[in-house]
This record gives C-alpha cells, sequence and structure tokens, in this order.
C-alpha cells in the first residue's frame, strides 16, 4: 500500500493564535480532511496529511497565514540525517531546480546554507541548478530552539515546494493603499483571517453592524458574500470631515466606503449601509444573515455611543458589556441557524478568565483567539455559531468578573 504523502506548512511569523483555525476552518468549509501532527504557537511548522492532494492548492488559496507548503521528502532531527538521507522510493526528477533554506528561531548565513546545501550526498534531481527561473524549487526548512545564535537545529524537513498561498491579498487591499480610511480601518490581513474565521463562502450574506468605514466588508466581497452594515457615526459612512490620511485635509467625494468598493471592483457585492444606533436596532427579528463580522469600539480611539432621549448623540451609558451582551442577542436573533458571529473583544489581561466571556443559550463559542496589544491589554477574537433558534426568555449573559472588559477603557488609560 503506498505511504500517504505528508506536507510540511509553514504559517507565517505573526498572530500565532489564529494561524491553526483558520487552516482549520478553510479544511472544513472545503470539506477536506486533515490529519495534523503536534503543532505548538511557538513555532511555525505544522505536519499534515490530506485525503487527495488536490486540496493543497484549494488551502493556499485561501489562507493566509501560510506562507507556503512542501511535501516532505525527508524528515529528521539534525543537518548530519539530512546530508545522509537517501530518498528512498523518490523517483529522480528532471529538469532545472534550486534549493532554498528556512529558517526559525536562528538567522544563518549565506555562505552556511551553500556549505550544507553541497553536504548532501545524494539529490533525485538530474537537471542543473537555475537559481533564476528553476523547474522547480526544493526547501529546506530548520527549526531551532528559542533565539538560538549557534547549535543545531532539532528539527529539519525537505521537500519540493507544492505552492505559495494567496498573501498577495494583503498587499492589495493594504490600508496604505486604500482610497478611503479612518482611525481605526482594521489591518487587511486581520480582515481577511476573520472572513476565513467566518467560513465566508459565495452567495453568503455578510452584516457588519459596526461598520465604520467598511474595512470588513471587503474580503467578504472578495469571497463572493453580499454585504451590507451600519453604523451610528454618519460621518464615518459617508466619508465626511476631515481626512485621516497625512497630507490630505478633508475627504474627497468619492472617499467613502462605496468608493473603496468601486475601487477594488467589489461593489457589485455591496448592498449598501444605513445610520443607525445599534442599542435600537431597526431591522426586523428574523434569521436572515449567514455570518455577522464586527468589530465593535472600545471607547479608546472611537467612542461607544448610543442615542439618548432627545434623539441628541451621547457618550455615556453605553458600556462595554451592554454593547457585547446586546451584539450576542442580536446574533442569536439575526443569524441563521449555522450562522456565525465573529467579532472582537477587549480585555484586561490580568482580569481576563473565560467565565467572563458573553455568552447565549443560542451560541457556541467555537475559536477563542488573542492578539496581545500592550502589556495590560489584548483583545480576543471570538467566532460562536448559532446552533438552536432563540427560545422564551433566552438572552446573553456574562456569569465571570465584568471588569476585565467593563472597565476596559478606565484602565487602558491607567498608566499605573
Amino acid at each position: 500500500m503506498k505511504a500517504q504523502k505528508k506536507y510540511l506548512v509553514v504559517f507565517a511569523h505573526a498572530f500565532e493564535e489564529f494561524r491553526l483555525p483558520e487552516l482549520l476552518t478553510i479544511c472544513e468549509v472545503n470539506d477536506i480532511q486533515i490529519t495534523q501532527e503536534g503543532y505548538t504557537n511557538e513555532h511555525p511548522f505544522l505536519v499534515i496529511s490530506v485525503s487527495r492532494d488536490s486540496d493543497i492548492p484549494t488551502i493556499l488559496n485561501r489562507c493566509v497565514m501560510i506562507q507556503f507548503i512542501v511535501e516532505i521528502w525527508e524528515q529528521c532531527g539534525s543537518r548530519d540525517q539530512l546530508c545522509a538521507a537517501k530518498f528512498e522510493g523518490i523517483t529522480p526528477l528532471p529538469g532545472t531546480f534550486n534549493i532554498l533554506l528556512h529558517s526559525f528561531g536562528r538567522k544563518v548565513a549565506m555562505q552556511e546554507k551553500i556549505d550544507l546545501i553541497e553536504k548532501i550526498e545524494y539529490l533525485p534531481l538530474t537537471g542543473d541548478v537555475d537559481c533564476t527561473n528553476p523547474d522547480q524549487v526544493f526547501y529546506i526548512c530548520e527549526n531551532y530552539k528559542s533565539k538560538a545564535k549557534l547549535g543545531e537545529p532539532y528539527q529539519v524537513y525537505f521537500g519540493p515546494l507544492v505552492g505559495r498561498s494567496n498573501r498577495s491579498v494583503i498587499d492589495k487591499f493594504s490600508v496604505k493603499k486604500r482610497l478611503y480610511i479612518g482611525r481605526t480601518t482594521m489591518d487587511a490581513q486581520l480582515s481577511f483571517v476573520m472572513a476565513n474565521l467566518a467560513m465566508i463562502e459565495r452567495g453568503d450574506l455578510v452584516y457588519d453592524p459596526f461598520l465604520g468605514t467598511g474595512s470588513l466588508i471587503i474580503p467578504a466581497a472578495v469571497h463572493g458574500a453580499y454585504s451590507l452594515g451600519s453604523d451610528i457615526d454618519i460621518k464615518a459612512l459617508n466619508g465626511w470631515g476631515k481626512s485621516t490620511k497625512s497630507g490630505e485635509e478633508r475627504y474627497q467625494p468619492n472617499q467613502n466606503i462605496e468608493g473603496n468598493m468601486i475601487s477594488y471592483g467589489l461593489d457589485a457585492w455591496y448592498l449598501g449601509c444605513h445610520s443607525a444606533d445599534f442599542s435600537k436596532p431597526l431591522l426586523r427579528d428574523r434569521p436572515l444573515f449567514d455570518v455577522i463580522l464586527t468589530d465593535p469600539p472600545y471607547g479608546v480611539r472611537e467612542a461607544s455611543l448610543k442615542v439618548g432621549n432627545k434623539s441628541k448623540v451621547e457618550q455615556s451609558q453605553f458600556s462595554l458589556s451592554e454593547q457585547f451582551l446586546e451584539l450576542l442577542n442580536f446574533a442569536a436573533r439575526s443569524l441563521v441557524l449555522g450562522g456565525r458571529l465573529v467579532y472582537w473583544l477587549p480585555v484586561i489581561r490580568d482580569l481576563y478568565s473565560h467565565s467572563s466571556l458573553p455568552q447565549h443559550p443560542s451560541l457556541k463559542l467555537k475559536y477563542n483567539c488573542e492578539q496581545t496589544l500592550s502589556r495590560k491589554s489584548s483583545r480576543r477574537l471570538l467566532v460562536m455559531i448559532k446552533t438552536k433558534e432563540v427560545g422564551q426568555g433566552d438572552c446573553a449573559f456574562i456569569t465571570g468578573d465584568l471588569s476585565c472588559h467593563g472597565q476596559y477603557r478606565e484602565i487602558y488609560f491607567n498608566k499605573n
């Protein structure tokens, strides 16, 4: 029986807690059966097997936390073992080739790389080396103990490059190049990670109740989902007022959410927006959305606002706890069964506990990924799935201490 191929996934060196959840979600949405060997956030390497070789391009096409994937020809514990490998069962390949070295935990000098490659006793390759435009690229991937300056790697992998991921979207949709941005516009990479964790598919209906400048509906549209949203800040929705871009005084008429979508050729997927107070939702209570994708304000760079009794926007009385509980209630009412709520929750790290997370009887927590912001604070990307319709008396609740996010703004600005 032919042995199942193994592949080495090489993740990007950032947002460690998001890497594996994104991969598993992409496999789930594409019905990919994946087997993984022991993984830790401490390094970017993951060994996997899949039921079909054709699944690897599917993973690479969607995941933005992956750099590239290599088919494993040799997996060993030292350079000496790699150099002595016989690559049994590998048919020699024709054509030109190039060998690259990717290390984690230590910077390897160019001459050392060349010396290592020359020490490999046998390679199942019959062509010539071509560093410019090779027919096939091979990788030596090495894993060192944390911040090792010298010494041997404790994990070494070798094999042909299967493909690189679609990380080009990070540059294409970079905030630095975007027509319209605001103070809290979400980083392009995290926006696409959120869309992937939301399992957004072509034809889905996506809603952002804290739309702001619309950064989260861009990746949704890229993946073929129809998007709309709302925000209490009508200036942000329409691009009115002073520009946040360096060198620009005021926004131009085309600098708004719709202008962004048109500039990317995504306007066909944009259904529009409306100005509304989230504490007084305008939408009818019925299951409608496949995904609710949002980044609520934390009261740091943007205030948490609601409309007062005299229709005057005021900045008090809408606490973070109240805001997130209302978000879960809204999601439970408005998502279809199996739909996902993906949102950021700010927390004070020393005060955080799992019991302080907002909960709802109709929503099941799938992923909880932390992004550290400072020594004191972080934010957690929470992915929740609607598992049942809302029953009589069902509402959002928090069982633990509210202070880890209820007092987030006060503690964030406290210098002590």
